[in-house]
């Protein structure tokens, strides 16, 4: 923890190290002049005129801290006080730079733009079960509803140790990385848990062949750290850079990329462990079955240990935005974004609480200016804004009326223009409420074949609304068929509904979830779609299999090269436990 996180006042008036920035200058000058004011009238009246004088050196010290670090701000030397010293000039010219110049919007000598956050937001590494010396720890996910003990954690920092690991351990293995999936994929009961951020490291790297191998456990944000100077992008992620590579290829993650798709698309080997501890390496021309088994399959064979992935362009992007009713999105999409070869992001919202309108946003490329001083997405040490819209828009009356009606409007206004990699570096974060205790954030996705859109729209919307869901929103993504794996949710053209929504902690409330989850389930198996894995596990095992109809193959995979079903997380303790005992295997 950093100082001034520690003692936030004493650091912004007394030390002279670091930056504060414009707006920290003023509200401090306010803070000091005041309390300057209120002591020194107290002190003449209460003592005598003599005793103001002890607030003297505190006051100044404060000025001299604070325009120190204001100064810093802008790369400057404390030294610039002594412009103070020429007439009226040198005044001027540092009430200009303490009150109004911008400071640095890059870490400079100083230290990092005030404000900002020294990392993306992370998990915790597991946690200590009170009042219990024991090594068992507590696993659980971004949601805090799927808390999983489990008997030790192991972190890996080699891949020749992930291997003796795994060759060594006889008791039940689970997997996990940043752990974002939110219906306890990444823990089993009683197992041993590997964390494989750890393993982060860049192996190899071709700017021209635009390929990179990594460490699974390394995340999207530090790849594009490492490739943003070679004016490359990750080629397929998702829209917020915080997951590991491994989690990301194990749940076949997608973005908003048009043309694009599954995670899948962008893979062209990986290295795995299997339950021996051997490592191998898989693509789609060489050990295919392990490939289409472990991308996407939540660590149901192995364990993603080395990837290499294909990169991009990263080129400027220009957002543009046209609201509309939802029963013409699709038309337009593909009259105006699917065959549009500058378009790059995409996504579709539609606006709760009566999903009768949406709003499509693109990103295509430019060769205007961007308007953000920054190539990658600066991080902040706390959103306040975005907490606060969280709250409004679910919390208070006509809280999504303001959303489509005033907030978005306003919002998508203003001309943006953003690097790839910045529009592809979003923190979680900025969707971390105060307090998951009492209620939290939860994602589903249905994957829809393109032609059955306003189909499984009309019976999600009549779900929604019967159920009274605090739904904050909707988001439509498109992806292009997946290349064959075994878990594929896109087994032709789909779009993704993404849909964000707020529930309760309670018991009551977690069923009543589960109960209407089951039914938009049915919903997307009757338009030959599928649901996400790496979400809640509410769907039955008859609903699973109808909606991922090869996931047997990815069983016969399992039982042949996990036998003694050592990898396990909640998913395959509720749909692969079955496929043993009817089959009498393990």
């Amino acid at each position: 923890m950093r100082l001034q996180q520690k003692l936030p006042v004493s650091y912004l008036l007394f030390t002279y190290n670091g930056r504060i920035s414009k707006g920290a200058y003023w509200l401090a000058s306010v803070f000091y002049w005041s309390a300057f004011y209120v002591l020194f009238n107290l002190l003449w009246f209460a003592i005598n005129p003599a005793s103001t004088f002890i607030l003297y050196p505190i006051l100044f010290w404060a000025m001299f801290c604070t325009s120190v670090k204001r100064l810093h701000d802008q790369n400057r030397s404390g030294y610039w006080l002594l412009a103070a010293f020429i007439p009226v000039l040198g005044v001027l010219w540092l009430v200009f730079l303490l009150g109004f110049k911008r400071g640095n919007m890059v870490a400079n000598h100083y230290g990092a733009v005030p404000g900002s956050a020294p990392d993306y937001f992370k998990n915790d590494n597991g946690r200590q079960i009170p009042h219990l010396k024991t090594n068992e720890r507590i696993i659980d996910d971004v949601t805090h509803l799927n808390p999983v003990v489990v008997n030790n954690v192991l972190r890996p920092v080699t891949v020749e140790e992930l291997c003796l690991i795994v060759q060594n351990t006889h008791t039940p293995i689970s997997v996990g990385g940043g752990r974002f999936s939110m219906g306890g994929q990444t823990a089993s009961p009683d197992s041993t848990h590997i964390d494989m951020r750890g393993l982060n490291q860049i192996i190899s790297f071709g700017a021209e062949e635009k390929l990179i191998k990594v460490q699974a456990g390394i995340r999207w944000c530090d790849i594009q750290q490492y490739i943003d100077g070679y004016d490359l992008s990750v080629k397929i992620m998702q829209t917020y850079a915080n997951f590991t590579v491994g989690g990301a290829l194990s749940v076949n993650a997608h973005g908003r990329y048009i043309g694009m798709g599954p995670v899948a698309l962008s893979v062209r080997s990986v290295d795995v462990v299997l339950a021996n501890g051997t490592l191998v390496n898989a693509s789609l021309t060489h050990n295919r079955e392990i490939f289409l088994g472990v991308i996407g399959g939540y660590n149901a064979i192995g364990i993603i240990a080395l990837a290499e992935l294909e990169l991009a362009q990263n080129v400027a992007i220009k957002r543009t935005s046209l609201k509309m009713k939802v029963e013409d999105y699709k038309d337009y999409f593909f009259k105006q974004v699917r065959n549009n070869g500058k378009a790059v992001f995409h996504n579709g919202d539609i606006y709760p609480p009566h999903y009768k309108r949406a709003r499509a946003v693109t990103w295509e490329e430019t060769d205007e200016k961007p308007t953000v001083k920054t190539r990658l997405m600066p991080l902040k040490e706390s959103y306040p804004v975005e907490r606060y819209f969280l709250w409004a828009f679910t919390q208070t009356p006509l809280g999504k009326w303001r959303r489509e009606f005033i907030i978005d409007p306003l919002l998508f206004r203003s001309k943006r223009i953003h690097w790839r990699n910045y529009e592809a570096g979003y923190d979680v974060a900025e969707l971390e409420p105060k307090s998951r205790e009492n209620s939290t954030y939860v994602l589903l996705e249905y994957f829809v074949p393109v032609q059955r859109f306003n189909e499984f729209e009309a019976s999600m919307t009549e779900i929604f609304k019967r159920y009274n869901v605090n739904v904050l929103n909707v988001s439509i993504r498109h992806a292009l068929a997946d290349p064959g794996t075994y878990l594929a949710w896109a087994r032709e053209e789909v779009f993704a509904f993404v849909v964000y929504y707020k529930q309760q902690t309670s018991p009551a409330a977690k069923n009543k979830v589960a109960t209407w989850t089951r039914e938009l389930a049915d919903a997307v198996i009757a338009v030959n779609g599928a649901y996400y894995l790496p979400y809640q596990v509410h769907a039955t095992v008859a609903q699973f299999h109808q909606a991922y109809p090869n996931a047997h193959q990815l069983f016969e995979l399992k039982a042949r090269l996990d036998p003694d079903y050592k990898f396990r997380n909640i998913l395959w303790d509720t749909y692969y436990k079955p496929y043993i005992k009817t089959n009498n295997h393990g």
